[in-house]
């Protein structure tokens, strides 16, 4: 079975209390990580940038990379990702939980299938881990992962794990804002990589604000550069296109109250 990255990423803005509950849960899975990569590239506060000494004082083989220059989330998870040293990478967030046997599971799909990137379900909560609110559910084959890719994203970002020089082949993580997920998942389907998420709920994530991340005309202008890239990598037909952009425009663009309900209704 081959061994593994994690790859985390902590904004300035991270609680210092669900980082340390992020990390644990890597920590304490049934099979551990070779090394795990706190990335940064905003100034911290004192209390993380206390919380992550500390992180990485506990484990030898965690490591914190801290990159100025990389402009948002796409770009310190492009050099994050070059800095990992292992086949396999994993990825998390700061307010993430995973359970504690998704390495397992998910590396075992890696290894018995001709799969480069597998993700999974996820509850999201707002307070208490066990008291989820809902859950994304995602498609599970490669089939129907691709079918979906033409007009919503069909991996939950914070639950993949991929084959990492597959994906550094492609081009790794890019800056596009608000979409750099989607964005490498399209250019991994249409260069050939295979996809699959395991029917289980492997991670949880804590969420807050999330209508005021999900939406306004920042949100709408980065759906139309996701439907433009669809269609030039040939993923997406025309029809494909109106979809997309006539079912996420709108929400987008209604007032935060209105755009809540939408999301409790259809959790995206």
């Amino acid at each position: 079975m081959c061994s593994l990255s994690v790859l985390l990423p902590v904004a300035a803005t991270s609680n210092p209390a669900n980082l340390t509950r992020a990390y644990q849960s890597v920590t304490e899975q049934t099979l551990s990580p070779e090394e795990i990569i706190l990335v940064t590239n905003q100034p911290l506060t004192d209390n993380i940038k206390t919380a992550i000494n500390d992180l990485i004082a506990s484990d030898s083989n965690s490591y914190h990379e801290h990159f100025p220059n990389a402009h948002g989330l796409g770009e310190v998870l492009s050099k994050g990702l070059k800095r990992c040293t292992e086949p396999v990478v994993a990825r998390m967030d700061a307010d993430d939980i995973s359970e504690p046997d998704r390495f397992a599971e998910q590396l075992d799909i890696l290894s018995k299938t001709e799969v480069d990137i597998v993700g999974s379900h996820l509850a999201e909560f707002r307070n208490n881990p066990e008291q989820p609110e809902r859950t994304r559910n995602v498609p599970v084959t490669h089939n129907e992962i691709s079918e979906w890719m033409a007009w919503r994203c069909p991996m939950n970002h914070p639950t993949t794990m991929f084959d990492r020089e597959a994906v550094l082949d492609v081009g790794g993580y890019r800056n596009f804002p608000m979409m750099e997920d989607w964005d490498l998942w399209a250019r991994c389907l249409a260069a050939g990589l295979q996809f699959q998420n395991s029917d289980q709920i492997l991670v949880k994530a804590q969420i807050d604000d999330l209508t005021d991340r999900r939406g306004g005309l920042n949100y709408a202008q980065a759906e139309f550069r996701m439907a433009k890239e669809l269609q030039k990598l040939e993923i997406a037909s025309r029809r494909d296109t109106i979809k997309h952009l006539s079912l996420r425009i709108p929400p987008r663009l209604l007032p935060p109250q209105i755009r809540d309900r939408i999301y409790q209704l259809f959790a995206r």
